[in-house]
C-alpha cells in the first residue's frame, strides 16, 4: 500500500493546523507510516517478516509518544491564544482522531455562533464519520437553511435524504437542493478540489484491496479505528507475543533464511533445497512447512504446496496465514469445492478473518454462486477495515448488479462507498448512474452534478444528465448536456437519440433528423459487430 494521503480537514481549518501543529502533523505522518509498514508485514508473504513487524511496532510506539507530546503542545498554544474558538479546538481534535471530543467542541462553537453554516457542515461530517447519520442529516439541513446557495451544504443534505429512501415527501425535499446544485454547476466547478472534510486515519483509497487484519490482531485494529491508539499498541504487542511469524524458531534458522533469500531473488530450486532441509529438521514448526509451501507454490508445484500448507494448519490451527494460503492454492489448482471447505473452516475457527471471506468470495464467483459471494463480502464489510473499504463496497455492488440487477442493494453499497471518499468524483458518478438505472432521477442528478462540480466530465454521465433534464422538460439544459456528451463520446447511441428528441421538442426538426440518423447508424454498426462476434464464436 502506498504512503497514506492526508485528507483536507476544512478550508477554514488548514491555516490553523499549519500554524499550530506542524510538529504534530509530522509525528502523525510518522505514526501512520509505521502502522502501514506494520500491516504490510503481517501477512508474512515470505516468512522472514517477523523482525519487520517488531520494528514497525516499535516505531509506532515512539512516534505515538512524539505525536501525543506535539498534540499537547499544540492544544496548549491554541488555548493560550485569545482569539481561539471552540471550532479551532474541534479541528485539532478531529486531526487527532478524537471525533467525539470534536463533536462536543463543535456544539460549543455552534452555540456561540449559531449562524455559521460552515460549522454545521463540519459538525455533520463529524457525525457521519462517527456513525451518527441522523445527527449528520440534521446538521446538513441546518447548514442548507442558513446558506441555501451553498452547493456543499445542499449536496450533503440531498445525499442524506437519498439514503433515507424514496417517496413523494423525500422527492419534494430533494428538488430544491438539486436546483441549488444545478445553479452551482452553471457557474463552473468548485474552487477547491477537495471540499469535503474527511477524518480517516488512513486514506481509504491508498489501499487497492481491503486492509483487513489477521484475526489475532483484530482487537488491535478495532482500537486503531476507534482512535484508541495506546490500547491498540497494547493489543498488538500481545498478539505479536503469540505470533509464529515472530516467535517460531524457523524464522531465525539459517537454512530457512537462506531459502527465503533465494526465493525473493527468484531462485526457486535453491530455495526449495534449503527449505526442504529446514522442514525436515524442524518437523513441528508450522512456519517451516508454510514457507516451504510458499516456495512450492511459487515454482508451480501446487500439489506439494497444498501438502505443506495442510501440515502447517495441523501444527498451528488458529493461525490464519497457512489456512489462507491453503484455500487460495486449492483454488489455483482448480479444486474449488476443496477451497470452499478450507476457507469456510477458516471462518468457523477464525470468524474475524476478513481475508478468508474475501478469498471465499473469489471461489464462489468461480463457481457462479453469486448469492454466496455477496453474503461472504457483506460479512467481511462488518469487520474492521482500515482502508480499501470502498473497493469492498464496490465489489459487492458489482456482484449485486451483475447477478440480479438488485438496484436497492447496489445503491446502498455505492452510497456507503461515496461517503467514504466524498472528494472522489468517479464515486459520485457511479452512484449517480446507479440511481439513474433505478429510475430515481433527482438522486441521480444530485450525484452527477457533484461529480461535475468536482471536475469530472464524460459522455456517459452527461448523456444521463441530459436525459434526466429532457424527462423533466428542461430542454435548454438537456440540449447543453447532450451536445457536450456527443462531443466527448460521439459513438454513444442513446445520447444521440436523446439529443434528437430534445431538438425535435424544441422545433428544430432538421437538426433532430441528423441526430436520429446518427443514432440509427450507430445501432446498425453495433448490431453488425455483435453478429460478427457471434459468427467468430461459432467457428471456435
Amino acid at each position: 500500500m502506498p504512503p497514506a494521503r492526508r485528507s483536507v480537514i476544512a478550508a477554514w481549518a488548514v491555516a490553523l493546523l499549519l500554524t499550530f501543529s506542524v510538529r504534530a502533523t509530522a509525528q502523525k505522518s510518522a505514526f501512520i507510516d509505521a502502522f502501514v509498514d506494520f500491516h504490510s508485514a503481517l501477512p508474512g508473504i515470505y516468512g522472514d517478516e517477523g523482525p519487520r513487524v517488531v520494528a514497525a511496532l516499535d516505531r509506532m510506539t515512539s512516534s505515538l509518544d512524539a505525536w501525543e507530546r506535539a498534540n499537547r503542545d499544540a492544544e496548549a498554544a491554541l488555548r493560550a491564544r485569545a482569539s481561539t474558538t471552540p471550532a479551532d479546538i474541534a479541528v485539532l481534535y478531529a486531526d487527532e482522531q478524537r471525533l467525539n471530543d470534536a463533536i462536543d467542541a463543535m456544539r460549543l462553537a455552534i452555540a456561540a455562533e449559531p449562524r455559521r453554516a460552515q460549522y454545521y457542515v463540519f459538525q455533520g461530517l463529524l457525525h457521519q464519520a462517527a456513525g451518527h447519520p441522523m445527527e449528520a442529516g440534521a446538521a446538513f439541513n441546518a447548514a442548507h437553511t442558513l446558506e441555501p446557495t451553498d452547493p456543499i451544504a445542499a449536496y450533503l443534505a440531498a445525499a442524506h435524504l437519498a439514503d433515507v429512501g424514496g417517496g413523494d415527501e423525500t422527492r419534494n425535499d430533494i428538488k430544491p437542493l438539486v436546483a441549488t446544485l444545478m445553479a452551482a454547476a452553471e457557474r463552473g466547478r468548485l474552487p477547491r478540489p477537495s471540499p469535503f472534510a474527511q477524518f480517516a486515519l488512513v486514506d481509504d483509497l491508498s489501499a487497492t484491496t481491503p486492509m483487513f487484519s489477521p484475526p489475532a490482531y483484530a482487537d488491535g485494529f478495532a482500537s486503531m479505528a476507534a482512535g484508541r491508539f495506546r490500547e491498540a499498541l497494547e493489543r498488538f504487542r500481545a498478539a505479536v507475543a503469540g505470533d509464529p511469524l515472530v516467535t517460531d524458531p524457523a524464522g531465525r534458522t539459517p537454512r530457512v533464511l537462506a531459502g527465503i533469500s533465494a526465493l525473493r531473488n527468484s531462485r526457486g530450486a535453491e530455495a526449495i533445497d534449503h527449505l526442504e532441509a529446514a522442514a525436515a529438521a524442524l518437523p513441528t514448526s508450522s512456519e517451516a512447512h508454510r514457507v516451504l509451501g510458499v516456495a512450492y507454490r511459487a515454482v508451480g508445484r501446487l500439489p506439494e504446496s497444498i501438502v505443506q500448507f495442510q501440515a502447517a494448519v495441523r501444527l498451528a490451527p488458529r493461525v490464519a496465514r497457512a489456512r489462507l494460503a491453503l484455500g487460495s492454492t486449492l483454488m489455483e489448482a482448480g479444486r474449488l469445492d476443496d477451497a470452499v471447505r478450507a476457507l469456510r473452516e477458516t471462518i468457523e475457527i477464525l470468524p474475524a478473518s476478513g481475508d478468508a471471506r474475501w478469498a471465499l468470495a473469489d471461489v464462489y464467483e468461480r463457481l457462479d454462486r453469486g448469492t454466496d459471494a455477496v453474503a461472504s463480502l457483506e460479512a467481511a464489510a462488518a469487520l474492521t477495515v482500515m482502508a480499501g473499504k470502498a473497493h469492498l463496497y464496490w465489489r459487492i455492488a458489482q456482484l449485486a448488479h451483475g447477478y440480479w440487477r438488485d438496484f436497492p442493494r447496489v445503491i446502498a453499497m455505492v452510497s456507503r462507498r461515496t461517503w467514504l471518499v466524498l472528494n472522489e468524483p468517479h464515486a459520485h458518478k457511479d452512484l449517480g448512474m446507479a440511481y439513474d438505472r433505478a429510475g430515481r432521477a433527482d438522486e441521480a442528478l444530485t450525484e452527477l452534478l457533484m461529480a461535475t462540480l468536482l471536475g469530472l466530465e464524460d459522455g456517459e454521465m452527461l448523456g444521463a444528465m441530459g436525459q434526466i433534464h429532457l424527462a423533466a422538460g428542461r430542454l435548454d439544459m438537456a440540449e447543453a448536456a447532450l451536445r457536450r456528451a456527443v462531443t466527448l463520446a460521439p459513438d454513444l447511441p442513446q445520447a444521440r437519440y436523446a439529443l434528437g428528441s430534445t431538438l425535435r421538442r424544441l422545433g428544430r426538426i432538421e437538426e433532430a433528423t441528423e441526430q436520429f440518423d446518427a443514432y440509427r447508424r450507430l445501432q446498425a454498426a453495433a448490431f453488425e459487430a455483435q453478429r460478427r462476434a457471434f459468427e467468430e464464436a461459432r467457428k471456435k
